[in-house]
């Protein structure tokens, strides 16, 4: 058997080809259940992301994983065999561990650190087990890549502070403001926006409004997170006496938020107002800092910080490599292990048959009717003499010590000598 690793990536397939081999959840569940089917397959886990299509495959040493995957995807139409035949890439051994650890532990991700990618290796692992998929050799190779990268991000600073505009703009907000308590006004419904809005929701944001020029998107938005409220841009005014919290996030050519248009809203104001502009061209004239009120911060604030955290995290690369290693070299050892299992089948299995053999031999003698219960005795009498030397050979984990190799040939020649003659 092989560990196998068969991907399209963001390395060396651009979006545009790869989105040709994205698959619905239920189409995975359809792949899986096609290699289940497949002699050459016994363990698959199918991880797409979007910046990746990846299949682990524990399988046969003869088997062409790269040809049977080709078939199958073929078999989904939309152009995913070509793309697959051109840009897929293999990778076989322990390097398929390393990659999936440093995956899990968001290293090979376009934004180094991300969180999201680990609930997503989870989620594959789960679809995997759904399909059961997943046995002996990936329950501990994916559990061995969930706590790599949990101990990659509790002891290094990989995913430290935000490397994107949307979330760098709600960590600011929440350092600034109670956004469990706040009102919030976010400016725009494109993507910018909804990454916004959805971080603040996240942090504990229940009192939204959005406004956009296009209303019904501004609604479709509103729908999507449930609790927010949908207004034109012309009834920004009517907001600004009561919302702790200001996110500008449009395509405007023009500012939206002046000091003359919103002048007369704030008059009598005096609670702390917190304004975060990450759109291009601006959404808030500059001139809002005359309200004494007001704290008011652009994209370039923003991209300072995020290149500080860029770097940080870049920093903490060789320290999250060399935890990644170790969770390898662990793997690796446990892995290397197996060519224990085959010994303990073995000597498993010719216990049960000298059982069956002599308890057929001497069944006349006890009767037709205890001739089940003399079969079931013999073979528990051989499993408790047979349990001390399997003990002995299971014993510790990682790589087998000296006495647990010499066990095995000892058992080897005393055991299975007949066995081996017999061949």
């Amino acid at each position: 058997m092989k560990l196998v690793l068969d991907n399209l990536t963001y390395h060396d397939c651009p979006v545009e080809v790869r989105e040709k081999a994205a698959f619905a959840p239920e189409q995975r569940q359809g792949l899986l259940k096609a290699l289940h089917r497949s002699d050459a397959v016994q363990e698959a886990v199918i991880l797409q992301t979007c910046n990746r299509l990846e299949f682990y495959l524990y399988a046969r040493r003869d088997c062409d994983c790269r040809a049977l995957l080709g078939e199958l995807l073929a078999s989904q139409g939309s152009g995913a065999a070509g793309v697959w035949a051109e840009h897929g890439r293999e990778t076989t051994g322990i390097d398929v561990a390393r990659h999936l650890f440093e995956v899990a532990a968001g290293l090979d991700s376009q934004m180094v650190g991300e969180n999201q990618i680990l609930a997503q290796v989870k989620a594959a692992y789960t679809e995997s087990l759904e399909a059961r998929m997943s046995k002996l050799i990936f329950h501990r190779l994916f559990h061995h890549a969930f706590r790599a990268g949990k101990a990659v991000r509790t002891h290094t600073d990989i995913n430290c502070g935000a490397v994107s505009i949307g979330l760098a703009a709600v960590e600011l907000a929440r350092n600034k403001v109670n956004l469990r308590r706040a009102r919030a006004l976010v400016i725009g419904a494109g993507e910018n926006a909804e990454l916004v809005v959805r971080y603040l929701i996240k942090a504990g944001l229940s009192n939204l409004v959005i406004a956009n020029r296009d209303v019904e998107k501004a609604r479709a938005m509103a729908r999507r997170f449930g609790t927010a409220k949908a207004i034109g841009l012309a009834e920004i005014g009517g907001q600004l006496a009561d919302v702790d919290l200001i996110v500008g996030s449009t395509a405007a050519a023009e500012p939206i938020l002046t000091y003359d248009n919103a002048a007369w809203h704030l008059s009598g104001r005096t609670k702390p107002l917190l304004i975060v502009d990450i759109a291009v061209p601006r959404d808030i004239d500059p001139a809002m800092e005359r309200f004494d009120f007001v704290t008011l911060y652009n994209i370039d604030d923003l991209n300072g910080q995020i290149d500080a955290n860029r770097d940080k995290r870049s920093s903490e690369v060789p320290k999250a490599r060399a935890i990644v290693e170790e969770f390898v070299g662990v793997f690796s050892q446990w892995y290397e292990s197996l060519d224990l299992v085959p010994v303990i089948a073995k000597l498993t299995q010719a216990g049960l048959d000298l059982a069956r053999s002599e308890a057929r031999r001497y069944a006349g003698d006890f009767g037709d009717a205890n001739a089940d219960k003399l079969q079931a005795f013999a073979e528990s009498l051989v499993k408790k003499v047979l349990h001390g030397p399997i003990s002995i050979i299971k014993d510790g984990a990682g790589e087998p010590t000296v006495e647990q190799l010499q066990a095995v040939d000892l058992i080897n020649r005393m055991f299975l000598a007949q066995d081996k003659g017999g061949q």
